[in-house]
């Protein structure tokens, strides 16, 4: 993205861990401690070109209504990417269905519209051990990737 001539990072994480390991990239401006859907998003309303959120949208992690605080903090005409892993698991699904039916309520609000959506076979990959034969295994996570545009009349 810096590349694409964006130059003004801030990254926002709930692991001291992770912010640390974003600051030794030199990339980020600003980096800020917040437990997305128990802290508010640390971002002024309307102040972002992108908005992104990667990997965390998911059951346990962050609520579904964190999505509308993404979008109030992108400026209008600005866009929201979003990618998620789809967990092979009940709950898993049930969050992305809760998460797609926020999606759609909000195009239907006029908050924004989509522009791409992708599944991803190849999303992340998972390390785990396979009791049965007592070693590690990995595998492929599929996952799905959301672009939004928001947009640039406010209602």
């Amino acid at each position: 993205m810096f590349d694409l001539g964006f130059k003004h990072f801030v990254g926002v994480d709930g692991s001291k861990g992770m912010l640390e390991q974003a600051a030794k990239s030199g990339l980020y401006r600003e980096l800020k401690l917040a437990l997305l859907g128990t802290d508010p998003l640390p971002a002024q309303t309307g102040g972002f070109d992108v908005v992104i959120i990667t990997g965390a949208l998911r059951d346990d992690y962050v609520p579904v209504s964190v999505i509308r605080e993404l979008c109030k903090a992108t400026k209008p005409g600005g866009y929201v990417c979003m990618s998620r892993v789809d967990p092979k698991s009940e709950s898993g699904n049930k969050y992305k269905t809760s998460m797609e039916r926020e999606l759609q309520l909000m195009v239907e609000e006029s908050l924004w519209s989509p522009v791409d959506t992708k599944e991803m076979h190849r999303y992340m990959m998972d390390v785990y051990n396979d009791k049965s034969k007592d070693e590690k295994r990995e595998e492929f996570l599929q996952g799905t990737m959301y672009l939004y545009r928001k947009s640039l009349i406010k209602l």
